[in-house]
């Protein structure tokens, strides 16, 4: 389970204390252009500009990342809950409704089927037991032939070992006979029974099919669709929560214009500091060329805050804007929320209970049904397996009836090898080759009730669909699965409200930090213009201005860390004059290695 934590929002207003200064400067200039602010009251208003200029942005970043965060943690829970619907038991789930459903509704059917079977094992159950009654009494008369073979052998040990092993033979032939007349008595004792649970069962049938069925099917259908629902809402509210993340996190890319403007301001803000330094200290220079210098580096720093200016005006306007942008999408996870509760704050547990309620009233209509329905399998169950054990037991009427047949042969080829002496043996053979085709003819007799009985024992074993189910049980399988579900969804929901609200604040309250045109680009833009004022390019500098200019604006430049700082200083590279020799490019042939990012 993914648990969305929202961390406190922060309470802190946009930092103002350090405009303060640049605004009263702004005040103050208005008043009056003779008393024009010096380059170092200039300095001072850039350095809070900057410093008011870093705060706002970086509780900005703050506030985005926050935000950041909350909507990662959302999306994390949502997709926790897209996950749980798309497993192959919420599926099962409902196939598992259904399948009740489905044997609940063929059961007439296949108790109707089991029914006809437990009449065919009944028939064949009569039939066998008189079928193994004559096998039975067969075997006696061997027996009896037996003792015939000894008297008429007249006490020869050949015959009167030939008549002991028929013996055995008829012994362990009786024995098996035995076996089964009782597992034919057990079944034919047991059907009635059998056809006392089909008619419960019938009557319960009659009461419940097909309409309770019916409507088990449809609160599965009804199921499927919950399901697909929540799992559809889940996934809407993830895009839009999705979309949200990738605003914010361009939004927190964008939020660099504050740090990069912070930085220029403070570069053109030590460029002062370095001309008044360069003023202060004594020098062999003339007062003209020295106000040359002064005028042409103010000119240059003025240039670079005007620049300055302007990017960043463009730039936190495209990213005021961005993040008004963003707004609809978080209003619309609020409307995904509650599109579908407006009537209900809890629809999905309602529909649970609902639900639940329909699955009672099932489980307690059918329990007399499935109580009857275990029983009868139960049984069925037994009297198939009894069955498929007599079908094997064919191999050993076989057996008997080869064995028979084998004595016969046996008797006629001693009466032959005797001669006249054998007649008497003669006899008893021909009424032992009697009782061998009278076994032959029982045995196909008894193959055919086999095999009543073997059709009778597949029907009532049925197939596996045709398994008894526990309706209460699997629904209650099935409940519990989508139940789980449900109350994920709940949970990863639960938060929604607090977190769209929450992210919508804080992109107001952000989007109301970096929109700062009156604060920031006002106070920045009246110093941009005292500077113009205060300075003074000079397109043709006197050839001893060149050196000390040179070692003043390589003392600047050599701050600078954006490419467009470099570019706008170019433009001031001092020059001794049409025919002097071009200016040596301070920052390299190479422009390309430098980014206007950060670094």
């Amino acid at each position: 389970m993914t648990t969305v934590c929202f961390p406190e929002p922060v309470s802190d207003d946009p930092a103002t204390s350090g405009l303060e200064d640049a605004l009263l400067l702004a005040t103050i200039s208005e008043d009056t252009l003779e008393a024009a602010p010096s380059r170092m009251e200039l300095h001072d208003a850039l350095v809070a500009v900057a410093s008011g200029l870093d705060a706002r942005f970086v509780a900005a970043g703050t506030a985005l990342a926050r935000a950041y965060e909350i909507v990662e943690a959302l999306i994390g829970a949502l997709e926790s809950v897209t996950n749980a619907f798309e497993r192959d038991a919420a599926e099962a789930a409902v196939d598992n409704m259904r399948g009740t459903a489905d044997r609940l509704m063929r059961l007439p059917v296949i108790q109707s089927s089991r029914r006809q079977a437990l009449v065919s094992i009944e028939q064949s159950s009569a039939a066998l037991s008189g079928q193994i009654e004559q096998v039975n009494r067969t075997l006696s008369f061997l027996r009896i032939c037996g003792l015939n073979i000894k008297v008429a052998a007249a006490g020869s040990g050949d015959f009167s070992g030939f008549a002991d092993m028929m013996f055995a033979k008829i012994d362990l032939g009786e024995q098996e006979m035995e076996s089964i007349s009782r597992e034919i008595a057990w079944l034919a004792e047991a059907v009635p029974g059998m056809f006392e649970v089909e008619d419960q069962l019938a009557a319960e049938c009659a009461l419940v099919v097909p309409q309770v069925p019916c409507k088990l099917a449809d609160d599965a259908l009804a199921l499927q669709d919950h399901q697909v629902e929540l799992a559809e809402r889940a996934v809407q509210i993830s895009d839009v929560a999705r979309r949200i993340r990738s605003q914010v996190g361009t939004a927190l890319g964008a939020l660099q214009v504050g740090d990069i403007t912070r930085q220029r301001l403070e570069h053109v803000a030590d460029g002062l500091r370095d001309l008044d330094m360069f003023l202060e200290t004594p020098s062999d220079l003339t007062p003209d060329v020295t106000e040359t210098i002064a005028g042409h580096a103010t000119a240059l720093l003025a240039a670079q805050a005007a620049d300055t200016l302007d990017i960043f005006r463009n730039e936190a306007r495209l990213l005021t804007s961005s993040l008004r942008g963003i707004g609809p999408n978080a209003a619309a996870l609020l409307e995904l929320r509650v599109s579908d509760n407006a009537d209900e704050p809890d629809g999905e547990g309602v529909f649970l209970q609902m639900l639940e309620s329909s699955v009672a009233e099932v489980a307690s209509v059918t329990e007399q049904l499935r109580e009857a329905d275990a029983r009868s399998n139960q049984l069925s169950s037994v009297a198939s397996t009894t069955a498929r054990n007599l079908a094997k037991r064919l191999a050993t009427v076989h057996r008997i009836t080869s064995d028979v047949q084998q004595m016969a042969w046996n008797t006629d080829l001693r009466c032959y090898r005797m001669g006249t002496e054998g007649r008497g043996l003669a006899v008893v053979a021909a009424e032992i080759r009697g009782f061998a085709a009278t076994l032959a003819t029982i045995a196909s007799a008894i193959a055919q009730s086999f095999d009543g009985l073997t059709a009778a024992a597949a029907t009532i074993r049925g197939t596996e669909e045709d398994e008894p189910v526990d309706a209460g049980q699997a629904l209650k399988e099935s409940l519990d699965c989508i139940r789980d579900g449900g109350q994920r969804m709940r949970r990863g929901l639960s938060e929604l409200d607090h977190g769209a609200s929450a992210v919508a604040e804080i992109l107001q309250e952000t989007t109301d930090r970096i929109d700062c045109e009156a604060d920031v680009g006002d106070p920045l833009l009246e110093i941009a213009d005292r500077l113009a004022m205060l300075g003074r390019e000079c397109a043709e500098l006197p050839e001893d201005a060149l050196a000390p200019l040179g070692e003043l604006l390589g003392t600047i430049a050599a701050r600078y860390t954006m490419a467009r700082e470099r570019e706008v200083h170019r433009a001031f590279a001092p020059t001794a004059g049409e025919d002097a020799a071009p200016a040596v490019d301070m920052f390299g042939d190479d422009d390309d290695d430098f980014d206007d990012g950060l670094f």
